[in-house]
């Protein structure tokens, strides 16, 4: 087994690829449709999805006959090379609207919404068409509560009102909420924006359905199951974008959902005003019953005719920790956008959309269903700098979700075309063939490629479980588990009060998991089913612990020597093997030594080159070094016996080892031929160099410079180029031997004398597209490390 996991992960299958979202933004041609599928395809990518963006001409409606002989081209093109296809379901999100055709079809099937109206009387109010009266109340108002709330009658009257009492009015209406489409004058706030369809509405459901799914089946049916695997719905939204304001998601019937959630009448103003010790629940009643009535004519309709159509339901709900959102779906989703979380400030531990990195893995690991994905990088570059998105921000979010378990990765997004600002401005940046290291994208596609499968049809140990609601992740609580590296997963409430949970022998048992220890932050609603299930669990020998959480009372798996924040681990059970995905989340090298519960031979794998080495093993555990962005497996084969005389270490850096280098002059020239000021910068006095974004006429350039010197390597194992941004590649005596991607930028050197070294950086396409004059090139201090 050992020797066909390993071949399994140096060539990770095709279904492990990155499926990146392919804007189709600009007039198509079959000729460019087809050339941009084969670059794809060159580079590792064996899928994508076929997503309608802002940009498409008028030209090629959405699902005309026009536009399906262009989704049919493209699919048969994947199909030649042997790639497989997700379709979107709508122009352009959030779904549901299919182009604002399901309204047209029937006006009723708009989205609806719930409004409250304050009144001088007791009268019924001045209503519009398609508006109906769901109750008068009358109340008593202190600025922003409300107390003593009475239902009147339908009709109103004089003297119904008691003195200091007002008249609330509550009215079902129109959200007229739209969408965001695809074709000039289609975006927020303009005239031409589709409208949005009632998604609790199950006829308009069906009628979505229709104008769509069936739509594309009847135009690709025989690629159903092959070619095409899934279909991604995006963000739906009850009330669509815009619209109405200070209204709340409802549709026609609703109110008798709210009371059998356990809501009353009288209640729903709490969802404007406080209205006393009841509001936050009659607000999660009404959270929770919009979900359910989501979840079943939305989602459940679009996952059974995916199901019945041999396909997968993929996608994601519009907020982060709708956890319970997800149960409908085959390939359970979320996304990553807009930088809410990131590198920085730890915001992929503390903010609330940090949780988004689990939700879909712990969905789909409970839930017992085999990939999970992640629709990334979207809007996600630096100070709101989307086309400053560097590689070295892409490794932080490919490591950070796959880490907490995602398997298949949506990249956001590859774009058509970036010809107008029309297109280039639309949600960048591309993260594929229009950006600079696209030439490279081969290896990041293999990276991916080798974490997927590393995270697909295996397990993840871990005996704790921390407690959720269908919506809501506590984040902040869970942050002390994530510094001492002890890997956990949320369970729903719902799902330990189902049948598929059982309490055997202490542990909450699940799908695959096996839970000793339940974590809680705060009161977390619970059914009878539930509460009776833990009263067992805590019976059993089974352990419930409160926020803040004593961490000294939980088991510790990958034990560091040393606090180690920034180390992230997830142990992972494959094939009879044993493996820790290590990550370092921080900006600081990992250097510690680390002890695993766990024996037999051990070998370090590198998914970024796919290299395999022994692992050296020291007295008091072995020595684990991970600089910034990197990451390591560590595999154990539990059938082998250890062979220390066979135990090396990974290559790395002897920072303490510098040689000082000279003066040097740098000879610069442009690879894509462009005319420099100058053909030789020289550093200051501190060995450091101008970038070029200061170089006269160079502040808009997006590319790549090249540095040429003759430097003496004896007895010299690495350079160390200092400051770079962004890419860095070396070449001595013309050979290439080094790629960095991100800083460090610390690259090996061949045994040589006097040779001639060439170091190329790239930065982004920030300077040109945005366009602004970031730091670029090689700054510097320039060193050489020896042995």
């Amino acid at each position: 087994m050992y020797h066909a996991l390993k071949e399994a992960f140096l060539n990770p299958a095709d279904e492990f690829s990155p499926v990146p979202f392919w804007f189709w933004n600009d007039e198509l041609t079959e000729e460019e449709l087809s050339r941009q599928i084969q670059d794809f395809h060159d580079k590792g990518i064996s899928g994508f999805v076929i997503h309608p963006r802002k940009g498409l001409p008028r030209s090629i409606p959405y699902l005309s006959d026009r536009f399906m002989h262009f989704v049919r081209f493209a699919v048969e093109e994947a199909q030649r090379l042997h790639m497989h296809v997700v379709l979107y379901d709508e122009a352009m999100y959030p779904s549901g609207s299919a182009h604002g055709m399901v309204v047209q079809r029937n006006p009723e099937y708009a989205s609806c919404c719930l409004r409250m109206e304050v009144l001088p009387e007791a009268a019924s109010p001045k209503m519009d068409s398609g508006e109906s009266l769901i109750a008068l109340l009358a109340a008593r108002r202190n600025e922003d509560s409300l107390t003593g709330i009475r239902r009147l009658p339908a009709e109103g009257g004089e003297n119904l009102l008691c003195e200091g009492e007002i008249c609330l009015a509550l009215i079902e209406c129109y959200s007229l909420g739209t969408i965001r489409g695809v074709h000039e004058g289609e975006d927020d706030g303009e005239p031409g924006a589709p409208p949005a369809a009632d998604l609790l509405n199950p006829d308009a459901v069906d009628a979505f359905i229709e104008l769509t799914h069936e739509r594309y089946y009847e135009a690709l049916s025989p690629h159903f199951g092959k070619t095409i695997i899934a279909i991604f719905t995006d963000e739906p939204s009850v009330t669509g974008r815009g619209g109405r304001k200070d209204v709340r998601g409802w549709t026609r019937g609703f109110l008798d959902d709210f009371i059998t959630a356990g809501g009353q009448l009288e209640d729903l103003p709490a969802l404007w005003m406080d209205i006393g010790e009841r509001t936050e629940a009659v607000r999660a009643i009404y959270r929770r019953a919009v979900n359910h009535r989501l979840g079943s004519v939305y989602y459940g309709k679009l996952a059974s005719w995916c199901e019945a159509h041999h396909i997968a339901l993929t996608g994601h709900p519009a907020k982060s920790y709708d956890i319970g959102l997800l149960g409908p779906f085959q390939l359970p989703a979320q996304d990553v956008v807009w930088r809410y979380t990131g590198p920085e400030q730890e915001k992929g531990l503390l903010s609330e959309h940090s949780v988004l990195a689990k939700c879909a893995p712990d969905a789909a690991r409970h839930r017992l269903r085999r990939r999970n994905a992640n629709e990334c990088f979207g809007c996600c570059g630096p100070d709101g700098v989307q086309w400053a998105f560097t590689v070295d921000d892409m490794k932080w979010y490919i490591d950070w979700l796959c880490v907490r378990g995602a398997n298949l990765l949506f990249p956001h997004a590859f774009f058509y075309s970036v010809r107008t600002p029309v297109q280039s401005n639309e949600r960048p940046p591309d993260v594929g063939p229009n950006s600079l290291w696209w030439p490279d994208y081969g290896i990041i596609a293999a990276y991916i490629r080798r974490l997927c499968w590393l995270m697909t049809d295996s397990r993840n140990v871990t005996p704790i479980a921390v407690l959720c609601q269908e919506d809501s992740m506590p984040a902040d609580a869970c942050a002390g588990l994530y510094r001492t590296q002890r890997e956990f997963n949320y369970l729903e409430a719902d799902l330990l009060a189902s049948p598929a949970c059982r309490v055997e022998n202490g542990a909450l048992n699940i799908a695959a998991q096996s839970y000793r220890y339940l974590l809680t932050d705060g009161d977390v609603p619970l059914k009878k089913e539930a509460a009776d299930k833990l009263a067992e669990f805590v019976r059993q020998g089974g352990a419930v612990l409160s926020s803040p959480f004593d961490l000294s009372l939980l088991p510790q798996d990958a034990h560091a020597s040393d606090p180690c924040p920034q180390l992230r681990v997830s142990h992972i059970e494959k094939g009879g093997l044993t493996f820790y995905l290590l990550t370092n989340e921080g900006e600081e090298t990992v250097d510690t030594l680390l002890n695993v519960p766990v024996s037999g031979h051990m070998e370090w794998w590198n998914a970024w080159d796919g290299s395999i080495r022994p692992v050296l093993k020291e007295e008091d555990g072995f020595r684990l070094i991970l600089p910034r962005r990197e990451s390591l497996i560590l595999c154990v084969d539990p059938s082998v016996q250890e062979d220390p005389a066979r135990s090396i270490s990974f290559d790395h850096p002897e920072t303490g080892c510098i040689q000082p280098l000279p003066h040097i002059s740098w000879h610069v020239s442009c690879p894509d031929g462009r005319k420099l000021p100058f053909s030789v910068v020289e550093p200051d006095e501190n060995g450091r160099l101008p970038g070029w974004h200061e170089w006269p006429g160079m502040a808009d350039y997006s590319g790549t410079v090249a540095y040429e010197a003759e430097l003496h390597l004896n007895g010299a194992a690495y350079i160390d180029l200092g400051e770079a941004h962004e890419m860095t590649r070396v070449l001595v005596d013309g050979q290439e031997v080094s790629l960095r991607l991100w800083a460090p930028h610390v690259h090996r050197l061949p045994e040589r004398g006097r040779a001639r070294v060439r170091i190329e950086v790239r930065n982004t396409q920030a300077n040109r597209m945005e366009p602004l004059s970031l730091p670029s090139g090689l700054i510097g201090p320039v060193r050489i490390l020896s042995k």
